[in-house]
């Protein structure tokens, strides 16, 4: 029966390529041809080839049964391998996996060997690897169900550089702020020139106009202290330590000249600092400093910076007690030195 069966459909198939070279090719029913029935199979014990294979009707479709693998046995003009091509929209209504079984338990994983995009969820019940040096990108993309002690040790999270308002009291007692977390800011203890007084390590007296040095006014220039050539009387004054020092401290002066110097003007300066808080000063001997220059640079305004050789001494709630003078200059025709301001300058804790 099967002999027969395949010599039939061999004359069929021969039959109908005559047909077809001598006429339009038509659709020939082999089932009907061959005798059966709608729903019979016919087992052919061979291969068979052919051009094309439709299986299926319009609106209906049909199943093929693959009881193996496909391969396409061809290959391109250099020789590579042809792939196995789906011309249109794949449906697969099961699992896809490499090798013989399904599963992670083999060294098989499912490649793909292109980038791939996905229209819905993407769930993973395993871990995410990313290869060295690649790129995450969660750009506009909101996160949810991370926090820090799900970050592996050193892990970081960059801040954000959005502008924030924050539209009520900001209480982060769960994560708070450590003091070394924090940058230390630099604020400054201003002095006004009317609280120093003259002479300070003799019999200080009041600054005025008529003192050494004096106190002077230029229009939109504001009060100075002046010295003249020859002029080496001291001037100072006291401050307290603030009580959120944290490092460092000096002096700062605002200086500015009455014109070009003819050899050199210097300021020299004495500090004493309590070595402890709320001792007083001048428990302590005063420090000689060394002298700092006065820039040739008249009619700018130059910052002079004066630190205490034992800064490291300076504390919060400690006393200050300071004089500056400036050195003998006996060159003629030097101009006037002229001090606009001074003020402490320190590191403060925030």
């Amino acid at each position: 029966m099967r002999k027969s069966l395949i010599i039939t459909m061999v004359v069929v198939s021969s039959i109908a390529l005559t047909a077809g070279i001598v006429s339009a090719a038509t659709e020939h029913n082999v089932t009907t041809s061959l005798g059966g029935v709608a729903g019979d199979f016919f087992d052919i014990d061979g291969v068979v080839k052919v051009d094309s294979l439709v299986v299926g009707q319009q609106s209906i479709g049909g199943v093929t049964f693959f009881n193996g693998t496909i391969v396409n046995s061809t290959t391109d003009a250099t020789g590579a391998d042809n792939p196995v091509t789906f011309g249109d929209n794949v449906r697969i209504d099961g699992r896809i996996y490499r090798g013989a079984t399904a599963g992670t338990a083999d060294s098989m994983p499912f490649i793909v060997n292109d980038n791939m995009e996905v229209s819905g969820n993407l769930a993973v019940n395993g871990d995410i690897t990313l290869a060295s040096n690649q790129t995450l990108n969660v750009a506009d993309t909101t996160i949810t169900g991370l926090s820090t002690d799900d970050l592996s040790d050193g892990s970081t999270l960059t801040n954000s550089d959005a502008v924030a308002t924050l539209t009520a009291d900001w209480v982060n007692t769960a994560y708070p702020w450590a003091a070394n977390e924090i940058a230390d800011a630099t604020r400054v203890v201003p002095m006004s020139l009317s609280d120093f007084y003259t002479d300070a390590d003799n019999a200080p007296a009041d600054i005025t106009t008529l003192t050494t040095p004096s106190l002077g006014y230029k229009a939109s220039q504001g009060l100075f202290l002046q010295y003249i050539e020859d002029d080496t009387t001291d001037f100072g004054g006291q401050l307290i330590v603030p009580q959120d020092y944290a490092s460092g401290g000096a002096f700062k002066m605002a200086v500015d000249t009455s014109g070009a110097l003819v050899t050199d003007w210097n300021v020299d300066w004495q500090v004493a600092i309590s070595e402890t808080a709320g001792t007083a000063a001048w428990s302590t001997s005063m420090a000689n400093e060394a002298a700092v220059d006065v820039p040739d640079n008249a009619g700018t305004l130059d910052i002079l910076t004066f630190t205490p050789t034992s800064q490291t001494d300076i504390s919060a709630g400690d006393v200050l007690f300071f004089n500056f003078w400036p050195d003998s200059n006996t060159a003629a025709g030097e101009p006037n030195v002229e001090i606009y301001s001074v003020w402490f300058e320190y590191t403060a804790t925030q």
